[in-house]
């Protein structure tokens, strides 16, 4: 199936979260969210499709603090990858045919302009997500049909030589229809109730505190950020053992994200021998899936930086998140230990599913498990983003996935009304009426995402784009920071 590129046009719509989120060194309290539409030609007719996403503070990069220069470096590669893209598209042309190309000269450009890997690649994949979208309503048929099928006719060994099957081969027959919550447990975030200050109680009935979300939603999986300051991350997770396990016993899991605050493994084995050498940590670590991304991305893929990589891997799987910005990061990461990767949107849909025929091929055809592939959120809401990126988790198997936005975004509440109640009708299982804002349903630690395997990528209502401010006429100012 063969595409020609008519018009792509970027849109945002600004949202303000309930509760700030400390990540690293950012806090995110207000951004805006990006919608991409692209009106494409297929061989099956004219169609228009959508992507989406939340811009944030300090993820792409994370070498200037001014949050109106990152979003503008944002706004320049999206605008790149745009332009690139009417030129790989021009003719019609098969999907991976065209993207390859308008991958590799984003990324050179990019270089030129300093810009980081991660980033480049994020102007692509809103562009290549938007053109999946298309093909998938052009044909009626779901994300997941359509990479099974491959009319996306993506060509695995054109990237990774030892790739020599094709996607089918890999995904399991079948997307998952319900998923796990990892529920992100940020630096800033309170643990009780009780620890929340009167002034900051935000009485919208909603949870706050992680305790509040354990209990009330069931919730079994963490994500739990850790700072690179012992004592104090000691002691959180201290807190965090302690209430979960009041409310579930044995029964939960977790991961450690390093989020690039460690400069070598050393530093994180400091961590890991305190928490295997205290009593009230013992069934957290036992229950620990994952540590992801503890050394910063300029030397995370270094061999000199790195030694120490396989030797703490072999105690935890150590996977790799902001450091996986070039087509041969996972590789280059498995040889120097690493056991794993992320699952995320902005990294590219075919990277992704190329990284999850890698981590097969390491877990011996998936006979095995050695190896891991997790979902990582980007703070994306509903409904494009959020669904979406729920949408290519489903298609690789995953069972558990971190969800942040449902917790730190007041669910669709940034959305008009119209749309809200779209979400409600066509994606019943995923949204209901919540505390009298419409928001993702989590019922025993749970997603249901079965209403995502729809004709397109994951979502039915598609954005009102005339509600919407055109990127050119946007500014920064009306974020109100």
């Amino acid at each position: 199936m063969r595409l020609r590129l008519h018009t792509t046009e970027l849109y945002l719509r600004n949202s303000v979260l309930r509760i700030p989120f400390r990540y690293g060194n950012t806090c995110l309290t207000r951004c805006p969210q990006a919608i991409l539409q692209a009106v494409v030609e297929t061989d099956a007719g004219r169609c228009v499709g959508y992507s989406g996403d939340c811009l944030p503070s300090g993820w792409f990069d994370k070498s200037t603090p001014d949050y109106q220069q990152q979003l503008d470096d944002m706004f320049e590669v999206i605008a790149l990858a745009q332009r690139v893209a009417m030129e790989s598209f021009a003719a019609p042309q098969e999907l991976f045919r065209g993207w390859l190309p308008l991958y590799e000269r984003v990324a050179e450009v990019a270089r030129e302009r300093g810009f980081t890997s991660l980033l480049a690649t994020f102007g692509v994949s809103l562009v290549e997500r938007a053109l999946m979208d298309a093909m998938c309503r052009a044909v009626g048929l779901s994300f997941a049909e359509a990479v099974r099928k491959n009319i996306f006719c993506i060509e695995p060994t054109a990237i990774h030589d030892s790739l020599t099957w094709q996607p089918k081969d890999w995904l399991p027959k079948l997307p998952t229809s319900e998923i796990d919550v990892r529920h992100t447990v940020g630096l800033g975030d309170p643990l009780t109730a009780a620890e929340i200050p009167a002034t900051d109680q935000l009485q919208d009935g909603y949870p706050q505190a992680l305790e509040q979300y354990v209990e009330r939603f069931g919730i079994r999986f963490l994500k739990i950020k850790v700072s690179n300051q012992l004592d104090t991350d000691l002691e959180r997770l201290r807190t965090i053992a302690a209430l979960v396990e009041k409310a579930c016993g044995s029964d939960y899991r977790v991961t450690l994200d390093g989020n690039e605050q460690y400069q070598t493994p050393a530093e994180f084995d400091q961590l890991v021998d305190a928490i295997e050498g205290d009593a009230r940590l013992r069934q957290l670590w036992r229950n620990t899936l994952v540590i992801e991304q503890p050394l910063n991305r300029a030397i995370a893929l270094s061999p000199k930086h790195t030694e120490g990589i396989r030797q703490l891997g072999q105690k935890k799987p150590v996977i790799i998140d902001e450091s996986d910005g070039e087509l041969d990061a996972y590789t280059r990461a498995l040889a120097l230990g690493y056991r794993g990767v992320s699952c995320k949107n902005c990294k590219g849909p075919i990277k992704t599913l190329l990284n999850a025929g890698l981590t097969w091929l390491a877990n011996d055809f998936g006979k095995q498990s050695h190896f891991v592939m997790t979902g990582e959120d980007l703070c994306s809401v509903g409904i494009v983003p959020m669904q979406a990126d729920l949408c290519l988790a489903a298609t690789i198997g995953l069972t558990h996935v971190e969800r942040n936005g449902y917790h730190f975004h007041p669910g669709l509440a940034y959305l008009p009304e119209q749309q809200q109640r779209a979400a409600l009708k066509e994606h019943a299982d995923c949204y209901a009426l919540i505390d009298g804002l419409v928001r993702p349903q989590v019922v025993d630690g749970k997603l249901a995402i079965e209403s995502l395997q729809c004709p397109g990528f994951g979502f039915s209502v598609l954005p009102d784009v005339e509600e919407m401010v055109a990127a050119n006429d946007w500014r920064y100012e009306s974020l109100g920071l």
